[in-house]
């Protein structure tokens, strides 16, 4: 029997991903995704709850914001639980392998790497790191 279990998807952050770690010390992020749906007249959109482990997830919540524009290549996970009241709850969530933090239209101001990238490091406290990059330092580049 043949298994796949892979989803690809591009949209916003719905919210400021929020940073929590498990019992053992390991970091998972979660946030929440938009993803625009274009039918022929109508537009719809779909939300996902996405969590990313690790450094990966640090790097999540380190250097995206609501609103950023990402692309989110992961596996679909099933999940149940029993609610406070005694019902059972279900839900299919995103659980991320890579995250492409791409760059906004309102990005004109040249500092953006043009397609996007994933940040690499980690920042301190959830916020950005500003970087100057020197691009004449890339000229000895073999490549």
């Amino acid at each position: 029997m043949v298994s796949f279990n892979r989803v690809i998807l591009a949209g916003n952050l719905t919210r400021d991903p929020e940073l929590r770690f498990t019992q053992s010390g390991t970091p998972v992020c979660g946030f929440g995704l938009a993803v625009n749906r274009v039918f022929s007249k109508n537009d719809e959109v779909d939300f996902f709850n996405v969590s990313a482990w690790r450094d990966l997830g640090e790097r999540v919540a380190n250097y995206t914001n609501k609103g950023d524009p990402v692309l989110v290549e992961g596996r679909l996970q099933y999940r149940t639980w029993e609610a406070q009241d005694g019902s059972k709850r279900s839900a299919v969530d995103v659980v991320a392998d890579n995250v492409q933090f791409l760059s906004s239209r309102s990005d004109s101001d040249g500092a953006s790497s043009g397609g996007g990238g994933q940040a690499r490091g980690g920042g301190r406290g959830g916020r950005r790191e500003e970087v100057d990059i020197d691009e004449t330092d890339f000229e000895d580049i073999p490549f």
